[in-house]
């Protein structure tokens, strides 16, 4: 399974596997949202997976996870 790590900036999170960065979540400002996007080092690359009630954390960790599995296949990572 992915991992997530908490970023330098307040209320943004990174989801790993392994060592490749997959997604970002982060706070909407303003609202009480999560927002979560697939990873790329160009912005205007990065695709919209959804956004998530500010307490369900792990269901925008779960929907990354399964959009990234569905991209690339399953993860050789032995990590659950």
């Amino acid at each position: 399974m992915s991992q997530l790590q908490r970023s330098s900036r307040p209320g943004v999170w990174f989801i790993y596997d392994k060592s490749t960065r997959i997604a970002i979540v982060r706070v909407v400002c303003g609202r009480k949202l999560l927002r979560s996007v697939t990873f790329d080092a160009d912005p205007a690359r990065r695709q919209l997976i959804g956004y998530f009630p500010e307490d369900a954390m792990r269901l925008a960790v779960e929907c990354a996870w399964s959009e990234y599995v569905r991209a690339t296949g399953p993860s050789t990572s032995n990590r659950r």
